[in-house]
């Protein structure tokens, strides 16, 4: 009785298109959109050629840390991926986070083999401006629901040293220094493992990613892993592909 009086409350539609949804309560999509969201994530690289979510390619600078892997769900290019990261970013939607972490958790577990016996998992904080205007931060919210699902232990171990500015209005030089200065350790919190685990919303230049890592190594981390919903398409970013 409680689940049909909610489905007269609150009728569910699609992220994209706004259609009414009428199968599982945990979809977020249309048939239709759901379609078009499965070719994104089968989308060849340019670079080497594998599916979205079966490459390793790493942006430059997050390419030349040491003992790092990443992956991702989609290239962030095109409406349904900017929809999808406009709705992650500003609004608060538990079935957005439940969808997208669970495809997350499958992505890590197929990069780790399902072996996450010396793993940690954490995020890449949110500017406290940006949780101010907006309530909530994303990728903790992703880091949570894919621990929760793994059974990875998830912490909190980074946050911004000082006010910082947003990335997205920064060229690429600038994203690089502005990374550099924004994040630090938590000196409390840290009992590192062996593998870190970082999930973020997009990755762009690779300059928060790579600054992360760093500090993950130097947390006693000896191997990192980038999770994140979205990457930007490369064009002449050096192709790398991390080993763990």
């Amino acid at each position: 009785m409680i689940e049909f009086l909610k489905g007269l409350l609150f009728v569910r539609k699609c992220i994209f298109c706004g259609e009414v949804l009428t199968d599982s309560a945990g979809s977020v999509f249309c048939p239709k959109c759901r379609l078009e969201y499965e070719k994104g994530k089968r989308r060849p690289c340019k670079l080497c050629g594998k599916p979205q979510t079966l490459c390793r390619c790493m942006p430059e600078k997050l390419a030349g840390e040491r003992a790092v892997s990443a992956v991702h769900l989609f290239e962030y290019d095109g409406e349904l991926p900017r929809r999808i990261l406009y709705l992650l970013k500003r609004k608060n939607l538990r079935v957005l986070q439940k969808f997208l972490s669970g495809e997350l958790a499958e992505a890590v577990s197929h990069l780790l083999d399902g072996d996450f016996e010396d793993c940690h998992m954490t995020f890449a904080p949110r500017s406290p401006k940006s949780i101010r205007l907006y309530g909530f931060d994303q990728a903790e919210a992703l880091c949570r629901g894919i621990s929760d699902r793994l059974g990875i232990p998830m912490v909190d171990i980074f946050r911004h040293a000082r006010r910082s500015q947003q990335q997205k209005t920064l060229s690429t030089a600038e994203r690089g220094e502005n990374a550099e200065k924004s994040y630090e350790l938590c000196r409390g919190r840290l009992h590192p493992t062996g593998r870190l685990i970082i999930i973020d919303d997009v990755v762009t230049t690779g300059s928060t990613a790579a600054k992360l890592v760093r500090l993950a190594h130097e947390a006693g981390y000896t191997k990192v892993v980038v999770a994140s919903v979205a990457r930007t398409p490369y064009r002449k970013q050096e192709k790398r592909e991390g080993k763990l």
